[in-house]
């Protein structure tokens, strides 16, 4: 399989219980090996030992595998290969989380993936490569971007700044949009298309599955429309203040009834994102009615939305390039005065996540009976990982023991509500997203109105939703509401740098919401254990 070592390990074995724990034991020290965390470790072993003791049951001691783990095409990878009939080991008709969920943890490396090719049953779990704490590498950016920016139109003659401006930075500038226009609308469709499918797969798990899911979708609106409510009056534009007449009224109705496209290749040709996540919403629920008759196209929709997945990861990976690129550009053209500005939106969207993580904690303190001081000495580790890494991905396994040991959630509820969270609960980003959103606005003079608003909320809370919790997703999400409110493409320089410095807030914040949310909520359905809670 063309891998190339890297502190790894291979081999054929049977499936004997000294095999298994062999096989146990050196993804474990693989993983370690790539500095990820030990939580999410111990996850990712226990998964494995349950795949493979599912396969001895189902193919007898005596069936060998092959077992590779290193570096493929400069990636860490862990793969298993038994060759014969198929067997998901993952497949479990009382619990099925959908392949949405599946894939998602997948595509981040937190679960391995099952596939069946040839006669071949496959388990592969695909990792990010070992890298430099993310800070470092933006601050690195950002310096050498101001470093350059300000030799360029200290050193530089001005004919010749113009020169560099028009033949390289511009082009440059220009390449990367395009490339975040063409990537914008496919990652949004399949996104909002597999959690759609997704969001029904886990449904079926019961009441308990619909209500976390309804109390998500209601919670991420809510926190949108207050959000909104704070922002207006701190980021004001030039209002459109009409009187609405009956004409007016038709002519609304009319703006949102366009969301409905007049074919199915326009919206993708002219990237239409409201119309793209109609067409993706309606597509994934005929899926689901359709059911076990449309499982062989499910799979090549997942397999498509994993490839969508590592394009956008992609983007995020050349962020690093295009903030130093933007910032020699923005400096050497006289805009850096925007920049300077961004000190305002960076610190409201802060101070409202303090406050909104404040409310919370005492929410639940009070509700349970619990001080707020115990409560964030519980939470405090899973919340450091996430702020230090700005990945919730990352803290997820620290995630799942603070839930089940310390706050006392049932493991059966965490089973399927921190996957579900991971993707369709993300307040702080939702936040965030308005925050810039307004700001960029503001230095651009948009004119909005009513339904520019409106359609800022419904848009922020339906990305933040169906997206995954990616840097180049994020990114992408700003794509989708500048071209909708008439926001110039230029302003992605100003909330690329603000998305960058606010990630770490965001995915630490998402973090504690979601546990706080899972609290109250197994409270409602008897799922939490509140002598682990108080203890």
């Amino acid at each position: 399989m063309l891998f190339m070592k890297f502190e790894g390990h291979s081999g054929t074995y049977h499936l004997t219980a000294e095999a298994i724990d062999e096989i146990a034991a050196a993804a474990e020290a693989f993983l370690f090996s790539l500095k990820m965390e030990r939580s999410n470790v111990l996850r990712i072993r226990l998964s494995l030992e349950e795949a493979l003791l599912r396969w001895r049951d189902h193919f007898g001691e005596e069936k060998e595998i092959r077992v590779e783990m290193g570096m493929r095409w400069l990636r860490p990878q862990i793969s298993l290969e038994l060759t014969g009939e198929s067997c998901d080991p993952f497949q479990d008709g009382e619990n099925e989380l959908g392949m949405w969920a599946n894939s998602l943890l997948g595509s981040i490396g937190l679960s391995p993936r099952y596939s069946y090719q040839r006669g071949t049953n496959y388990l592969q779990l695909k990792l990010n490569r070992p890298r430099r704490n993310p800070v470092v590498m933006m601050l690195i950016s950002v310096a050498l971007g101001i470093l350059f920016g300000l030799l360029g139109e200290l050193a530089l003659p001005e004919t010749v700044q113009q020169n560099v401006l028009r033949t390289v930075l511009d082009p440059l500038q220009n390449v990367f949009f395009r490339i975040l226009n063409v990537t914008a609308a496919p990652v949004v469709f399949l996104s909002v298309l597999t959690a759609t499918c997704g969001v029904g797969s886990v449904a079926a798990v019961g009441k308990n599955g619909r209500r976390m899911i309804l109390h998500f979708l209601a919670a991420s609106v809510v926190i949108a429309v207050l959000a909104m409510a704070v922002l207006i009056p701190l980021f004001r534009l030039s209002f459109l203040q009409t009187p609405l007449t009956g004409t007016q009224f038709s002519g609304v109705l009319d703006f949102f009834l366009q969301i409905v496209p007049n074919d199915a290749l326009s919206p993708f040709i002219q990237g239409d994102f409201p119309q793209l996540i109609l067409i993706a919403f309606v597509l994934g629920y005929a899926l689901l009615i359709a059911g076990r008759q449309t499982d062989a196209l499910m799979r090549v929709i997942e397999q498509v939305y994993a490839i969508g997945l590592i394009v956008a990861e992609w983007v995020g990976k050349l962020m690093n390039l295009f903030v130093a690129l933007l910032l020699v550009l923005w400096i050497m053209n006289g805009s850096a005065t925007k920049l300077v500005g961004l000190w305002k939106p960076l610190l409201i969207f802060h101070a409202i996540v303090a406050l909104m993580l404040f409310i919370n904690l005492l929410r639940v303190s009070i509700r349970e009976k619990v001080p707020v001081k115990k409560l964030i000495s519980k939470m405090k580790e899973s919340f450091f990982i996430a702020l230090r890494s700005a990945s919730v991905d990352s803290a997820f396994g620290a995630n799942r023991v603070c839930c089940e040991r310390r706050l006392g959630i049932d493991s059966k509820n965490t089973e399927y509500s921190l996957p579900l969270g991971l993707v369709i609960y993300m307040p702080a980003g939702v936040i965030a997203i308005m925050t810039y959103t307004l700001y960029s606005a503001q230095c651009y003079a948009v004119n909005a109105s009513v339904i520019w608003y409106l359609m800022l909320v419904l848009l922020a809370a339906a990305l933040q939703i169906a997206t995954p919790p990616m840097t180049g997703v994020a990114l992408l999400s700003y794509v989708v509401l500048f071209s909708r409110l008439g926001i110039p493409i230029d302003a992605l320089t100003l909330v690329l740098i603000a998305d960058i410095i606010s990630s770490f807030a965001v995915a630490a914040a998402d973090q504690a919401m979601l546990q706080m949310g899972l609290v109250i909520e197994s409270d409602r359905t008897n799922q939490l254990d509140r002598e682990i809670l108080r203890r």
